[in-house]
């Protein structure tokens, strides 16, 4: 087994452990390596944009490696590859009254493996052109989620048990961030030249979630403290709260606030 996979073992036992004790339940454990493995397939689908002037976009992955980007020449390209047949991805698209809904889901998205010699990949390209309201759910994996350069005017995230890197450095569309992180270490980068408010709502879990914040642009972050702790770099505190030396003289801010898990916080101003 592989670093990538002992890592995710022991994030997945410490996640089920930690609800078990809190009397809840998490997926589908008693589905773990049940899954039936077979050829490997590789498969594209493209979707067109049709009448819609915006489009709400919903990713639902249970196990494995996702990769969102820029690079479509329609509204979403996506290379799919994967050898458990009961996962096949399914993509569904409508548009109503001028508004799209694209749908990306893994079937039994409650089934959660660990197996070394599953492949489920997904890469999925969009078009830099039509505003998306983007939410995705992430299980146990990674991702490489690239926002910079595609017009994502709000994105929301779940992600359980993995490491993932959200890059927003580029974006000039985001005006809101949702984010819920479980177990792993996540990277969001909002370090850029923003032409308006931006407003952002970051969980922490168990692990190390790093913010990469601009110099330039005015940031305030709130952090709500739980047993994990914060290092700041690039920031003044004041009680609960960080600002930069831009915060108050730009005309545009970056407004975040943090509930803190057992991890650790790093609030990075990038030079």
């Amino acid at each position: 087994m592989n670093n990538r996979s002992t890592r995710l073992t022991l994030l997945l036992i410490i996640v089920a452990a930690l609800f078990i004790s809190l009397g809840c339940t998490v997926g589908n454990f008693s589905s773990i390596d049940t899954v039936t493995v077979g050829e490997l397939n590789k498969e594209t689908q493209t979707v067109e944009v049709g009448d819609a002037e915006e489009v709400r976009v919903y990713i639902k992955m249970g196990t494995g490696e996702l990769k969102v980007n820029r690079g479509a020449d329609t509204l979403m390209r996506a290379n799919f590859t994967y050898n458990v047949a009961d996962w096949k991805p399914q993509v569904d698209y409508t548009v109503t009254d001028g508004s799209g809904r694209l749908n990306i889901r893994q079937p039994n998205s409650d089934q959660i493996s660990i197996r070394s010699d599953i492949r489920y990949t997904w890469d999925l390209k969009f078009d830099e052109e039509t505003p998306l309201d983007m939410r995705v759910e992430c299980g146990a994996g990674s991702g490489d989620i690239n926002l910079s350069k595609l017009n994502v005017t709000r994105f929301d995230g779940k992600l359980s048990a993995g490491d993932f890197t959200i890059d927003l450095s580029g974006n000039q569309s985001l005006e809101y961030l949702e984010l819920d992180v479980g177990a792993g270490d996540a990277t969001v980068d909002l370090n850029g030249d923003w032409e308006h408010d931006v407003e952002a709502y970051i969980q922490g879990g168990i692990g190390n979630t790093v913010l990469r914040l601009p110099k330039d642009i005015g940031v305030r972050v709130i952090v709500n403290k739980a047993i994990g702790s914060v290092n700041a770099q690039g920031l003044t505190r004041d009680g609960d709260v960080y600002v930069n030396d831009a915060y108050g003289v730009s005309p545009v801010t970056v407004e975040i606030n943090v509930q803190t898990g057992v991890g650790e916080t790093s609030l990075k101003v990038v030079e």
